[in-house]
């Protein structure tokens, strides 16, 4: 009977192990799942730490919590806590903190025999007597995280064994916080590559602004000068037709076939010296060309906005690449106009997706290029069409320039890289393209022969023009100019 009894009592306590065991492996297992869940949640390393103290305060209830990572011999530096006061503190290693940097975990009953702690107390806002040490690997070093409760002793060998324990699911959240924090430092890294990326566009684009600027300011100066000039004209022939208007009106009030005579006469007078039917030929000429030279005028300022004002666009506008063309064009006109024979064989061809702005960019950057390696009577010839096959747009710029030898087409498309003397260019005109080009899902490539001329070629993937709608900068035409 006593034997059955003992028996018993001896199952029941295997029960009781057994249950404590199942729930140790609850709560390691609940942590875990909570750990997991703030690794993936956390936007960055503050609030990954925060969440993962959170954690650890389910398994070790600490009153304060904060890491210490070796800083030089003999000497650790709190890199994170939860009482900010802590942060960037210096801790002496003594005998106690060796033992647990040495992988040992470590309780102390009462602090304030700890010569170690005794510049730190004063930091903390309620009295902290109780301390955990648990060591863990971070950054490839022993580190060690100081769980701090305010009751004497609170921290007992069962907590010391618990930290042996939960010592390979500390280390696995260690692992994953510092990969978590590689994860989020290669996102901000994405981030300021994007943002040189987008101030290095801006700087190109500004030095081809003012590439262009002294040319577009003569293509914007030529129309008004000649509409000041027909304006002036304007000024003048108007007291000759107020005297006509004069002649008129007081033949409508004339009540005499004498003053009426006198009149004609003076109508006969003023037709002699002023022709009228040629000064209506005239005034209406004037008009005209003086509305033609606005309508330049309008055109080359419209250009200049698609070329530099892109910010509040989204990336996926509908572009038509020939608008675009006949835009980057017309800003470069003064470098090619009364030199260089253009020709445009601008077919009916999909939009595209993209920045309008960005893409006279790109094209703008070749039209400069290609007139600055051609010579007086050379040409240029772009064409766009719909490559049927791969369901693209292609553009083309070839000019009869000097070309491009060999060996520097390999290196065309890096940063920094130029042909030009120094102080000619900069080297990222085309590197910035390719990177533009490439942004836009197209490609980019090149052909030469020195002496014979360069083609570039631009290919985009087409937009269904049933789905959008292109956004048109002007006419598409097939032209030839010189």
């Amino acid at each position: 009977m006593n034997r059955d009894y003992e028996n018993v009592l001896e199952d029941l306590a295997l029960v009781y192990r057994l249950k404590q065991q199942a729930e140790a492996h609850k709560k390691e297992t609940d942590a875990l799942l909570e750990g997991t869940h703030a690794l993936l949640t956390a936007e960055n390393e503050q609030d990954l730490y925060m969440k993962m103290f959170e954690v650890f305060k389910g398994l070790y209830n600490y009153e304060v919590c904060f890491v210490l990572e070796n800083d030089g011999p003999k000497r650790m530096r709190c890199i994170n806590s939860t009482h900010s006061p802590l942060l960037n503190t210096i801790w002496n290693i003594d005998d106690t903190l060796s033992r647990a940097v040495k992988s040992t975990p470590v309780a102390l009953f009462n602090i304030r025999h700890q010569p170690t702690w005794q510049e730190h107390i004063a930091l903390f806002d309620s009295p902290v007597t109780s301390v955990l040490y648990c060591p863990f690997k971070v950054h490839q070093q022993q580190a060690v995280i100081v769980f701090c409760h305010q009751s004497l002793g609170y921290y007992t060998q069962e907590y010391v064994e618990m930290a042996n324990r939960y010592r390979t699911f500390t280390e696995q959240i260690a692992m994953g916080m510092q990969a978590k924090m590689m994860a989020l430092e290669t996102v901000r890294l994405k981030e300021e590559k994007a943002q040189v990326e987008k101030s290095l566009i801006d700087s190109e684009k500004m030095a081809s602004l003012g590439l262009l600027a002294a040319g577009v300011a003569h293509e914007i100066n030529n129309p008004i000068a000649f509409i000041n000039s027909n304006i002036h004209f304007l000024k003048n022939v108007i007291p000759a037709l107020l005297d006509m208007q004069g002649i008129v009106e007081n033949l409508a009030k004339s009540e005499s076939e004498e003053e009426r005579a006198q009149l004609k006469n003076d109508a006969i007078a003023w037709q002699a010296q002023h022709n009228l039917e040629s000064l209506v030929d005239e005034i209406n000429d004037i008009c005209n060309e003086s509305e033609d030279g606005l309508n330049r005028v309008t055109d080359i300022i419209t250009s200049l906005r698609s070329f530099s004002h892109d910010a509040d666009i989204p990336d996926d506008e509908t572009i038509d690449v020939n608008s675009c063309v006949n835009h980057a064009l017309r800003l470069v006109n003064s470098e090619l106009k009364h030199r260089i024979k253009i020709h445009q064989e601008l077919g009916d061809v999909l939009p595209i997706q993209g920045k309008t702005g960005k893409l006279n960019q790109v094209l703008v950057n070749l039209f400069v290029n290609a007139a600055q390696a051609m010579e007086e009577g050379d040409s240029l010839t772009i064409k766009s069409f719909n490559e049927t096959k791969s369901q693209s747009v292609v553009i083309t710029v070839a000019d009869t320039g000097c070309g491009i030898e060999q060996h520097a087409l390999q290196k065309m498309f890096e940063p920094f890289y130029t042909t030009k003397p120094i102080g000619k260019g900069t080297g990222l005109g085309l590197y910035i393209s390719f990177s533009i080009v490439e942004a836009m899902g197209g490609t980019i490539s090149v052909d030469s022969e020195v002496n014979v001329g360069t083609t570039f070629t631009l290919s985009f993937p087409a937009v269904n023009e049933n789905k959008k709608t292109a956004q048109t900068c002007g006419s598409n035409t097939s032209s030839e100019k010189t």
